[in-house]
């Protein structure tokens, strides 16, 4: 029996038309959805049957708000007995945040969730659109039940949707997860590796979701010269309930600043998370390694592990939804974190 899959159309770069402002969302891609089936070779054994959603207005993924996150997740659970996977097209400024995001919004698990778009929209010279939305395809409808998941598919990888980050603007292989081994790779045939780490557990019965304000969480980077004054009036919102610090190397941080460390110590009695990621690309935070990584330990920050900043965020914004309380929250990203 051929498999059932939904793709959700949202809109980016895949599905782009050049307007006198540069390119911009325009149009549904059911007509080339349609047509990629019936004239691509590779569906002519098995063709999986394809149903299509296209969201109005269609978005620009730079628009994208922690409410888009909700309402993709919910189209899917809402959909979810309908079919046997789905494949979400998305653009890729921000398709690693909501990949992220998906990984723990849609909380029934067992069917692939597919997200991919393109560098260049469908009719231009050279395009990537036609080959990812085929591996996408190809990937919902024949990945190992095992390894069922959230994932992206992008140019010659299937990657773990909460470590994967962009890495290029302008390659074809425009995302990778430095931080996680791939889950297959894709080239003239498509080859799964079999799955090394677990995947997101949710608890059962699901909490229902309620999302904090947008400002809820914060993302601040490291850099030399960094203030307190600059933190203290980032975190003096009385929206914040979490801020993300992306630390140099493994954690490491301005040890001999006393100040800002106690304004990070200050900061969590306050009630505010304070969650440390790695600015490298392949970063894993551990306090221990260096003295400069022990202060942010000491003043109460979290050590986010191998967390990308994606996800980082997002899994933040899933456990304010959730309703979980700060001491929650520490509890659960501690464990995490380490997966």
């Amino acid at each position: 029996m051929p498999k059932r899959l939904l793709i959700i159309y949202t809109g980016g770069t895949i599905g782009m038309k050049q307007t006198l402002s540069g390119l911009a969302p325009a149009g549904d891609l059911a007509a080339e959805i349609t047509q990629l089936i019936e004239m691509g070779p590779a569906f002519q054994k098995n063709p999986p049957l394809l149903h299509t959603l296209s969201y109005e207005p269609l978005i620009d993924s730079s628009d994208v708000k922690p409410s888009i996150w909700l309402q993709i997740s919910r189209d899917i659970e809402q959909r979810y007995d309908d079919y046997d996977g789905f494949v979400v097209l998305h653009g890729t400024d921000t398709l690693a945040y909501t990949s992220s995001a998906l990984s723990y919004f849609v909380r029934r698990q067992g069917k692939p969730v597919v997200l991919t778009g393109a560098q260049l929209p469908f009719g231009f010279p050279r395009s990537d659109a036609r080959s990812n939305l085929i591996s996408a395809i190809e990937v919902a409808a024949n990945v190992p039940a095992s390894m069922a998941q959230v994932c992206v598919v992008f140019g010659s990888r299937i990657m773990r949707a909460d470590r994967v980050t962009k890495v290029s603007a302008s390659a074809y292989d425009a995302f990778d997860s430095p931080r996680s081994p791939v889950l297959g790779n894709i080239g003239i045939d498509i080859h799964f590796q079999p799955a090394r780490r677990p995947i997101p557990e949710h608890p059962t019965p699901l909490p229902a979701l309620k999302l904090p304000p947008d400002g809820a969480v914060v993302l601040l980077r490291l850099y030399p010269g960094i203030t307190t004054r600059l933190l203290r009036s980032v975190c003096a919102d009385a929206e914040i309930k979490a801020v993300v610090l992306e630390a140099y190397g493994s954690g490491n941080g301005p040890s001999r600043d006393l100040e800002f460390l106690n304004e990070v110590r200050a900061i969590v009695k306050r009630g505010i998370v304070v969650l440390v990621v790695s600015q490298p690309l392949d970063g894993v935070v551990s306090f221990g390694r260096y003295a400069a990584g022990t202060g942010f330990a000491g003043a109460g920050a979290i050590s986010g592990g191998d967390l990308t900043t994606e996800a980082a965020v997002t899994w933040l914004y899933y456990l304010l939804a959730s309703g979980c309380d700060t001491a929650e929250i520490a509890t659960k990203l501690s464990v995490h974190a380490l997966e």
